[in-house]
């Protein structure tokens, strides 16, 4: 008994110990870069002497000189307010005279099992609670204490804005109130909303479309958005990129070329009318918005109708009459215009240089020396009171992008900078959801002290919403915190933070590996074409011939190298996937809709190694087996796209509305090509169809 006695006692004594152990790691300098993993990452974490905090210990909210009406975010939402301040409390003080760099600062001190934050601000406040929530999801998961520490955070730049296009597609009303939840935690201040035809025009109602969201629809969205202190601004596009407008027969005479419905003619009265009605609408939809942004960017070869060939203004005249109109527009309804600049700088024979990082310093300077002079002796024509967004998708860091800045400065224009996590390509954006572009934009735009920065998410090849957050969380953090992060620490964190910290490790990382399967799936069954753009007359490949074997195979080595490689992502993406979904605490949709886009991009690299399979074939009668399984095979693809399209539809609206009217797609996006959803796979429906009719042409009797 004596025996048991002392057994029990030395179990809990080496108990307490190994707790006492695991606080005592808690406390070190080294835990919030083994345990909590901050995203964005705060400017300074300082560890404390004392006692931290567990995740249970917290129990109310003490609000001193506070709105009421302060939105409290994500756990901290579920604690009841006190006014005892006590252990377990958290405390929430505006302190006007703090000495942080911006009102969007804060500072947090946990210790003592108190939690005390401080701002100048209500904003600051709130992500000063998202900072908590982060680490208290942190302790929570992982079953350790925060320890003592303070952080002193701001950020980096002023305007961190996401835009969101909805030109080929609208989500479930919730998905968008879902969405500025997620963008609030991870401390986004501005969406731009690219309307299109999807807002339900109140003067204009010939554009909007019949599932078009009503301006009071949009008008509740805003304020949600508002109280979580993200302001929303809409985007109309005004000058070109209007075919959303300009197909409908009632605006026929308001365009530039009287064939074409993709830019308005500028020197048309009418155009203002109609225009200046949509920006009012838009306005209404979103009033707690402090931009309009006019959009201004392709628009191409301005100067084809009547009255802008007798002006005989220049195009880069007629674009600045243009923005100078609708500046006015804007000023007059307290909105501050925002113009895409791309335009500015191809007039001016300058905009290669903003993109091409292959031309050397010298030959950037060249061309700068030789045509800037067209921007200067133009400069009485730019409005002062907009702003010029100077949009670099891929190469931020070229020569003649900082060329653009500084000219922008050097004559006192106000500039923001767009980068993108999805530029306009099919299912999922490449290059590791575009880490590099971002972080060196937002870097530089810190550097550079701009009024801020957008990260587009373009709605050109219509991907699904989900398959963007990785890219959005890198902007996040580099808008907030422009330090010098590693793609390996930023990706790692993002999948602790989105996903579960059992998912930080490389090891389940996937998202690279689809991008690249992804990208052999683009092309894996045309000979010419891509999965952006529609193409009306493309060339598929050819098909085996059964009396030539080893011919097709040879002729296709390449294209069946790729395939093989990309089936053997698929297995890993699959493996992965499937182990993440067992230990994701977090957002097992988006895995989800990953999953579904792994089962496609296989399909075709499956096909075409069956089809390698029958051309290798000696034999008639092996031929014929292999003609079953690719016939079974084909016979299975609207199974994948039914699972695809189920998943997808939980948050997105997938098939046009009745009665839609298709504009001339002169961008010829695949996305804009069909009513239905056949734009998704308009290479395997038209492969689908060869392999088909090919399979019984060559079915052999025994």
């Amino acid at each position: 008994m004596l025996k048991k006695v002392k057994h029990a006692r030395y179990i809990m004594i080496l108990t307490m110990f190994v707790w006492l152990c695991s606080v005592c790691v808690a406390k070190g300098t080294g835990t919030f870069d083994r345990y909590f993993k901050l995203l964005p990452r705060p400017q300074n974490v300082q560890a404390l002497n004392g006692e931290g905090l567990l995740f249970t210990d917290l129990h109310s909210i003490c609000l001193n000189n506070v709105d009421a009406n302060l939105v409290i975010p994500g756990l901290l939402n579920t604690l009841p307010h006190s006014s005892i301040k006590t252990k377990g409390s958290l405390l929430l003080i505006l302190k006007k005279d703090l000495a942080l760099p911006s009102d969007e600062g804060y500072i947090l001190l946990v210790k003592s099992k108190k939690v005390v934050i401080e701002a100048t601000s209500n904003s600051g406040l709130f992500y000063g609670m998202q900072t908590l929530n982060q680490l208290l999801e942190d302790a929570r998961d992982q079953n350790v204490p925060i320890p003592a520490c303070r952080i002193t955070d701001y950020p980096a730049i002023p305007v961190r804005a996401v835009h969101i296009d909805l030109k080929n597609h609208l989500d479930a009303g919730n998905y968008y109130y879902r969405t500025i939840d997620r963008l609030a935690a991870i401390k986004v201040n501005n969406i731009i909303f690219e309307f299109e035809d999807k807002l339900r025009y109140k003067k204009a109602k010939d554009v909007g479309a019949a599932d078009a969201i009503s301006i009071g629809e949009f008008a509740a969205l805003s304020k949600y958005a508002k109280d979580r202190f993200i302001e929303i601004s809409p985007l109309v596009q005004g000058l070109g990129h209007a075919s959303f407008i300009l197909k409908h027969d009632v605006y026929k005479d308001l365009r530039d070329n009287p064939a074409s419905d993709w830019s308005f003619d500028p020197l048309n009265p009418k155009t203002y009318d109609l225009q200046f009605s949509m920006y009012e609408d838009a306005i209404a939809a979103t009033p707690y918005g402090k931009y309009l942004h006019v959009g201004g960017d392709e628009v191409g070869s301005l100067g084809k109708s009547e009255l802008s060939k007798a002006s005989g203004k220049s195009p880069l005249e007629l674009q600045m009459y243009w923005l100078k109109k609708v500046t006015d527009f804007a000023v007059e309804h307290h909105r501050i215009p925002i113009f895409w600049d791309d335009m500015v700088f191809k007039l001016g024979n300058l905009y290669q240089t903003t993109w091409d990082s292959t031309l050397s310093k010298k030959e950037v300077d060249e061309l700068w020396e030789k045509n800037k002079n067209t921007l200067d002796k133009n400069i009485p024509l730019f409005p002062r009171n907009c702003i010029y967004m100077r949009w670099n998708y891929e190469a931020p860091a070229a020569a003649g992008n900082i060329l653009a800045l500084d000219w922008y400065k050097a004559h006192n224009l106000d500039v923001m900078a767009a980068t993108s996590a999805q530029m306009s390509y099919a299912m999922l954006q490449r290059n590791q959801s575009n880490f590099q572009s971002i972080k060196d934009f937002c870097r530089l735009t810190a550097h550079k002290q701009l009024k801020g920065i957008l990260c587009t998410v373009w709605d050109d090849s219509s991907p699904h919403f989900e398959t963007t957050w990785r890219g959005l969380h890198d902007f996040a953090w580099f808008s907030w915190n422009d330090k010098d992060y590693s793609e390996k620490v930023v990706h790692a964190t993002f999948r602790h933070r989105f996903y579960s910290p059992k998912l930080a490790g490389e090891r389940y990382e996937f998202e690279d590996i689809l991008e690249r399967a992804v990208s052999v799936w683009d092309t894996a069954f045309i000979v010419n074409g891509d999965r952006e753009n529609y193409h009306q007359s493309f060339k598929l490949v050819d098909m085996p011939n059964k009396s030539k074997s080893g011919q097709w195979t040879a002729l296709y080595k390449g294209r069946l190298k790729q395939a093989e490689k990309a089936v053997s992502m698929y297995d890993t993406v699959k493996n992965r996937i499937a182990e993440a979904m067992v230990l994701a605490l977090r957002n097992r949709y988006t895995l989800e809709v990953f999953g579904q886009i792994n089962e496609l991009q296989a399909y075709s690299s499956k096909l075409l190694i069956l089809l390698k399979q029958y051309d290798d074939a000696r034999s008639l009668a092996d031929k014929n087996l292999v003609l079953h399984r690719i016939d079974d095979y084909e016979s299975q693809f609207p199974v994948i796209r039914s699972r695809l399209e189920k998943v997808f539809s939980v948050t997105r609206i997938m098939a046009r509305p009745a009665g839609y009217k298709l504009d001339s797609n002169l961008h010829a996006h695949l996305a804009s090509s069909t009513y239905n959803t056949d734009w998704m796979y308009w290479y395997e429906l038209a492969m689908n169809r060869k392999v088909s009719e090919w399979v019984k042409s060559n079915h052999v009797e025994q």
